[in-house]
């Protein structure tokens, strides 16, 4: 070994500060490592939705799956798109509001790349103004899919990608704190 060569013909104070000095760099090595390994562990939590609160809101939409489209309704009988998302939160600590155009001032506005479950999602089907909301259910390189309330389907998933939906989208909103 050429290394433990070199240093038998220092003295040993200086093979001292040498081991000391390749310790370090070894030691911070190790660190940066450990640093990427926590933040990769970290993002792949944030973009896994293991969650409860996600699996529980997401959950909570999906037993709506099914049911008729009603203006204005809450219930099985027959909901809204702003209701479903209403019932979806409703058992965590945030009070938000009922209609779409009100929930889309709600939390942070994500850049489309940067989607995940839970996350609300916004679109203008009338007018000018933003006028139907989903709850995000899936992500994928190409493709977006949510839950919501369809006027002529009732509770479905669909996909940001029909061109119904990709026509007229407008934002995405995180509004849970742990997505």
């Amino acid at each position: 070994m050429r290394i433990s060569s070199d240093l038998n013909d220092l003295d040993p104070q200086d093979r001292k500060t040498i081991v000391l000095e390749e310790s370090k760099k070894i030691d911070e090595d190790i660190q940066s490592q450990l640093d990427e390994l926590l933040n990769d562990f970290i993002e792949e939590m944030n973009n896994s939705s293991v969650y409860a609160g996600t699996d529980a809101i997401l959950n909570t939409a999906f037993n709506y799956e099914g049911v008729r489209y009603r203006f204005g309704g809450t219930t099985y009988s027959g909901i809204d798109c702003s209701g479903l998302v209403m019932n979806a939160f409703a058992n965590t600590d945030l009070n938000l509001p009922r209609t779409s155009s009100e929930l889309a001032q709600v939390g942070e506005k994500i850049k489309k790349n940067k989607a995940q479950k839970g996350d609300l999602i916004f679109f203008k089907t009338r007018g000018n103004r933003i006028s139907h909301v989903g709850i995000i259910t899936e992500v994928t390189p190409n493709d977006i899919k949510f839950i919501h309330s369809s006027t002529s389907r009732g509770v479905i998933v669909s996909s940001i990608n029909e061109t119904y939906y990709k026509n007229r989208f407008v934002q995405i909103n995180r509004v849970l704190s742990d997505n």
